[in-house]
């Protein structure tokens, strides 16, 4: 564990890497060392998107309010992120959510032309 603090220490922080791109995220949020429910609810949302677990995103959002309540910059968080595991892949749609987003698409489009028909009807019958 002191090797992989003392690698990430050593070799800086990538800014494309998804642990760091949340707690930059975190930090544009923070009014004061404040998060906000609704901006803590938009920070979770991005980590899981990026593929962090929950638990590592709200590990990332304390370090980073921890590191506000000290004064410190968020680089000194660096090495600890660095232990957090690496995000996965984004979780995929699957098929099922696909199918029923077209199943809810075309159940409103058909009611949106029954409706239209049956005005039709009954202004012209």
């Amino acid at each position: 564990m002191l090797l992989a603090r003392e690698t990430a220490r050593d070799r800086g922080f990538d800014p494309t890497d998804a642990r760091w791109k949340v707690a930059v995220e975190t930090q544009r949020s923070l009014q004061g060392t404040v998060l906000a429910f609704e901006d803590r609810r938009r920070v979770l949302k991005l980590a899981n998107g990026l593929g962090i677990r929950a638990f590592d995103a709200n590990l990332i959002v304390a370090l980073v309010q921890d590191r506000a309540r000290r004064d410190e910059p968020i680089e000194r968080i660096a090495s600890t992120l660095a232990l957090l595991p690496v995000a996965s892949a984004p979780p995929a749609r699957s098929a099922f959510s696909r199918g029923l987003a077209w199943a809810c698409i075309s159940a409103i489009a058909t009611a949106i032309i029954g409706d239209t028909l049956l005005i039709i009807w009954l202004m012209f019958s």
